[in-house]
């Protein structure tokens, strides 16, 4: 296959990046050379203006310009850094080129697994020097076989640039990432119950915990594990996460005595409360009113019961949060304030995505 052109003009605001030329993007009968200029080019075209961008404002290039040689690599990050895009594209393997996020070991090429976690992420890339977002996705040869995927990649990720880009042309600026106050290091009970204080004046309560499982082969197995740190938000910018259990056994039965007026008082909102914190909090002896319960989980079964209802997927649809669920791995119990953060994070997160599922249950009273 001789080169491929890229397609569109190379100052436009949106870069799409892919690995190599489709093989329907060349045709020696017509003389047709250029990128994502045949079917699935089609495809991407359609898929962009459902999401209302113009497949014209966008500018098609590709890591090789051609299939038969892959070490023929344009310079893409020099070419990037003169145009300065703010949105980029980064369609399936070339994502590992510019996301280390992405990249399996010892190589750059995109681990499958961590490019279904990273979609539709806003990422940064570390080699770019000027202010950006690079959203990965999936293309459309991966579209085209996966209605679902399809529909997913259009009204949530393509939908999500798409209004990035329009705060950006009206701000001449991108919008900045969620900014949230959380409380997680190894916090004195003193500065817990000031925190229980604001949380009995606010009307709903994010509720999460995190639990130690016991590691396979372990005699402890088949035990479900036992929480340790409990995450709690008033609202998707401010909350804390603490450790269950204090050194001091008086300072455990204060923190424990404040936590179960805290939660037999307010309106619960979780993420699978009821099948999962709901039963550790009961087995624990806390009272907790299940009717006054707020469940995110169940809440998207009723509103999109064909999607997945993960958190991973609801802050994927319903928030800018870049993707971050393995951050509740690697910690160690001398060392929890990642597992804290991660918990904190669950539980501001969470609360967004109940603020966003009101906005859709209010456009679709019928479903309440």
């Amino acid at each position: 296959m001789p080169y491929i052109k890229p397609r569109g003009n190379r100052n436009a605001r949106i870069w799409c990046i892919l690995a190599k030329p489709y093989s329907s993007d060349y045709d020696p009968k017509t003389g047709k050379d250029t990128l994502m200029s045949g079917g699935l080019g089609h495809v991407f075209d359609k898929m962009l203006r459902e999401a209302g961008i113009d497949p014209y404002s966008v500018y098609f290039t590709s890591r090789a310009p051609n299939t038969d040689d892959l070490h023929a690599y344009t310079n893409l990050e020099s070419e990037l850094s003169a145009s300065k895009p703010p949105l980029i594209i980064v369609i399936g393997d070339v994502a590992g080129w510019f996301l280390p996020e992405l990249r399996t070991p010892k190589t750059v090429e995109t681990n499958p697994g961590q490019l279904q976690k990273y979609a539709g992420s806003l990422l940064q890339c570390g080699v770019l020097q000027y202010p950006h977002y690079m959203m990965p996705l999936y293309g459309p040869d991966r579209c085209v076989g996966d209605w679902k995927e399809r529909n997913v990649t259009v009204y949530v990720d393509l939908q999500k640039l798409q209004d990035e880009l329009v705060y950006w042309q009206k701000h001449g600026t991108l919008r900045p990432l969620p900014e949230r106050t959380m409380r997680y290091g190894n916090l004195e009970l003193n500065e817990i119950l000031s925190c229980f204080e604001r949380f009995r004046k606010a009307p709903l309560l994010s509720i999460d915990i995190e639990t130690v499982y016991p590691r396979k082969g372990s005699a402890f197995l088949p035990h479900p594990g036992y929480p340790i740190t409990v995450g709690i938000a008033d609202s998707h910018d401010f909350g804390i996460s603490f450790n269950l259990f204090r050194d001091s056994p008086s300072e455990n039965r204060t923190l424990w005595r404040a936590l179960d007026l805290l939660l037999k008082g307010k309106p619960i909102l979780g993420q699978n409360f009821f099948n999962f914190d709901a039963l550790f909090f009961e087995a624990l002896g806390f009272q907790i009113s299940l009717d006054r319960v707020q469940d995110t989980l169940l809440r998207h079964h009723i509103l999109w019961p064909e999607l997945s209802h993960k958190l991973q997927f609801l802050t994927r649809q319903y928030t800018r949060e870049p993707y971050y669920k393995d951050e509740g791995h690697g910690w160690s119990v001398k060392h929890m304030d990642k597992l804290r953060r991660y918990n904190c994070l669950d539980v501001c997160v969470t609360y967004e995505v109940w603020e966003q599922q009101e906005l859709e249950f209010q456009q679709r009273p019928q479903l309440k």
